[in-house]
């Protein structure tokens, strides 16, 4: 299984789950998912790795 599948699939049908059992889900669960599916998201903060030689650079989300 590759790095981040998990996480992928709950980006790609959570919305949808929630509609149809959002009324069974208890509110930490809500919110833990939440945080897992915005894990290492740049838009939450990143330090960037930059190459002294070529410029070269990496953005890593902070977890």
């Amino acid at each position: 299984m590759g790095k981040g599948i998990l996480r992928q699939i709950f980006i790609d049908h959570w919305d949808d789950f929630v509609k149809l059992y959002g009324h069974k889900i208890r509110k930490n669960v809500l919110s833990e998912v939440k945080k897992m599916m915005h894990c290492g998201s740049i838009a939450n903060g990143y330090i960037e790795y930059k190459c002294p030689d070529c410029e070269n650079s990496k953005k890593i989300g902070f977890r």
